[in-house]
């Protein structure tokens, strides 16, 4: 079973960065209330509805899996916010040239064909369109090894960790300015109590969905790819601005 049909099962996301890369991202991101959002890969609507809550902005989610687009849109629904979701490939997506006004994304890219997945993305912005992400780079040396074994693991087509320089080279190469990019100083900076103790709760239950999906005999493998995935990589923040 691959990576994403877990996640779709177990109903949760997480991303590295956690909370403290999530708030991060959308104050850089500048959201205003006349502007309309969209989230690429908005997992169960966490972001999604916080960012509709706390910017009073109307928001759109994408994702991949229909249970998790639904479970997003069940919670803006619960919630009285403003927004929707669909279930779409982030490299074809179901909207008009030149939609939205800001576009972000959470440890997604990572998992897409590049650079097509940033020339969709800047395709549905408007011109001077905000485009925010939080991907995983490399803490020092690139290990390709890394990026091999984790895909085999999680059982997906694509899974590539880049360097500042590349992500930002992918930005540029798909119409974008890059204003800001910054590595952060590990996977889980530190946040108010109440968003570390949510995202260790998310982590915790993702670990325990999987675990109860993965024979036991592979549970030695994951753990060796999230002692890698600390020991080789950090999340960075990008933002960039759609060219007029």
């Amino acid at each position: 079973m691959s990576f994403f049909r877990w996640l779709e099962q177990v109903g949760i996301t997480s991303h590295p960065g956690g909370w403290a890369a999530t708030e991060r991202l959308l104050a850089l991101l500048k959201l205003k209330p006349d502007d309309l959002a969209v989230e690429l890969g908005c997992g169960f609507g966490r972001t999604l509805s916080y960012a509709a809550k706390e910017f009073s902005v109307q928001v759109v989610g994408v994702d991949l899996m229909p249970a998790l687009a639904s479970k997003a849109c069940d919670r803006l629904k619960r919630e009285k916010l403003r927004g929707f979701t669909v279930a779409a490939d982030i490299c074809r997506l179901p909207f008009r040239d030149e939609t939205f006004t800001v576009a972000w994304a959470e440890s997604v890219f990572v998992f897409l064909p590049k650079p097509e997945a940033f020339l969709e993305a800047a395709r549905v912005l408007k011109p001077n369109g905000r485009f925010g992400i939080v991907e995983l780079t490399w803490r020092d040396e690139p290990h390709p090894d890394y990026c091999e074994q984790t895909r085999e693991f999680l059982g997906v087509e694509r899974y590539e960790v880049l360097t500042v320089q590349e992500w930002v080279a992918m930005l540029r190469s798909a119409g974008f300015a890059v204003e800001f990019a910054e590595k952060m100083p590990s996977h889980a900076p530190p946040s108010p109590l109440h968003r570390w103790l949510s995202d260790f709760w998310d982590l915790a239950r993702l670990g325990f969905g999987l675990a109860r999906q993965l024979p036991a005999k592979r549970w030695l493998e994951g753990a060796r790819e999230i002692v890698n995935l600390y020991r080789y990589t950090v999340p960075a923040v990008f933002i960039a601005i759609k060219a007029g």
